[in-house]
């Protein structure tokens, strides 16, 4: 590395500044920051400070003590962010289907349709068996509601028009006027409910997941079929059960979740 002619010296010594943080040291002081690094007191002392300035860094003024400022933890929350969002939501998904005995998913928004990256199956509830990279409609299934929820009247004319939707289920909404009332209900509860919008037979409870800047970037929900789960069930049931999973899953990618 060090014959590299394009590797930045200054760069590596900043960033090994920051790696002396960690859960078991959560603050330095500019003594054992130059230890850990190797660096003299009055260059260590230019690093922290650079880093302070641009807020990687946070100084104490009573214990004149270093931690990782709001800057490390988003560059973090970045990272998480970029993993794979389904293997995140996994272990979630899992204890959720656990305790309800019922399918639960997960899926991304591409455009106008839902794309399933995670999933649990404990019934056969749909004609067609869905797996992961699956997609159907936003606009009749209880995810995609669940992620059109922060889109303007104008940004969801632009991504379907004004209709007519195909009808895929006896209670489609197969109009833009009728979905946006929908998601006015939708934007108040906090979460989306589809009764055999998509298919007869099937219901289904979604709310959506954000990332640490609000931003939706997924859906989670439990499917279940109409025989078996009754309307109210479904609400004083698994309605709290998706809510609760959704705040888990958010917080696990650095949302802020109020209770």
């Amino acid at each position: 590395m060090r014959n590299d002619k394009y590797h930045i010296e200054a760069l590596e010594r900043g960033l090994r500044v920051l790696e002396v943080f960690s859960n078991e040291s959560p603050t330095r002081s500019m003594t054992e920051i130059a230890e850990a690094v190797g660096l003299s007191k009055s260059t260590a002392f230019r690093f922290t400070h650079t880093l302070e300035q641009l807020g990687y860094l946070e100084r104490d003024p009573d214990t004149k003590r270093y931690r990782p400022g709001l800057k490390v933890l988003r560059l973090g929350f970045t990272a998480v962010n970029s993993l794979e969002l389904g293997k995140i939501a996994q272990p979630y998904l899992k204890a959720m289907s656990n305790r309800c005995g019922r399918s639960t998913n997960m899926t991304v928004r591409d455009e106008d349709e839902i794309v399933y990256v995670a999933r649990n199956k404990t019934q056969q509830i749909l004609a067609v068996d869905l797996h992961l990279g699956s997609r159907l409609p936003v606009y009749c299934t209880s995810m995609g509601k669940a992620q059109l929820v922060d889109l303007s009247p104008q940004e969801l004319r632009d991504l379907l028009g004004n209709g007519p939707y195909p009808q895929r289920g006896p209670n489609t909404l197969t109009t833009l006027n009728a979905l946006l009332e929908e998601l006015e209900q939708v934007r108040s509860q906090g979460y989306a409910i589809n009764d055999e919008e998509l298919e007869s037979g099937l219901r289904s409870v979604a709310a959506p997941i954000r990332d640490h800047a609000g931003q939706i970037v997924a859906a989670i929900n439990i499917s279940v079929p109409t025989v078996r789960v009754s309307w109210r069930e479904l609400e004083e049931e698994l309605v709290p059960m998706v809510l609760e999973t959704s705040q888990q899953i958010s917080s696990a990618l650095g949302a802020r979740v109020y209770r």
